[in-house]
């Protein structure tokens, strides 16, 4: 009796793991070409959660008032095939007072994912909506999304 109340214990955490890992993913779907599909993936973090030696490989300002939007976009061919896609990205922040931030934005590559990073300055407890426009490489139809983030300032190591 012990025993099987301890197996359907490791399960429901492993459920209960599993469901909060799949609400934890932020991408949105698009039809693309010929039965294929884009996944754009999206996240904005504080760049305190960035460890200094990688803001410092990707140039990036590790500060308490200062966010990072990560894009990365996935070609999922008809045959189930992902590959990562190369893109023109485009980011506009704007505050609850709808002061338009228009971001700069680099491309990384490191083989095989693509993703884009953008930075962006905030005040404490500032909610930010994120408007993103992508072009997928060889595509003229934008695909555009928005989301929106918290940022808190959090402590630098």
């Amino acid at each position: 009796m012990h025993r099987i109340s301890c197996i359907q214990t490791v399960w429901l955490v492993v459920l209960m793991l599993t469901s909060l890992t799949a609400l934890s993913e932020q991408k949105k779907i698009f039809d693309g070409p010929n039965g294929s599909e884009y996944e754009v993936h999206y996240i904005a973090f504080n760049s305190t959660f960035l460890q200094p030696d990688i803001a410092r490989q990707y140039e990036l300002v590790r500060s308490r008032a200062m966010g990072v939007v990560n894009i990365s976009i996935i070609r999922i061919a008809q045959d189930g095939t992902r590959t990562p896609v190369g893109a023109v990205v485009e980011v506009r922040a704007t505050n609850d007072i709808q002061q338009p931030r228009h971001l700069s934005v680099q491309q990384v590559v490191e083989q095989p994912a693509i993703y884009y990073l953008a930075q962006v300055q905030f005040r404490e407890g500032e909610m930010l909506t994120f408007d993103v426009t992508v072009y997928p490489e060889g595509q003229t139809k934008p695909l555009k999304l928005r989301f929106t983030q918290s940022f808190f300032n959090d402590q630098v190591d």
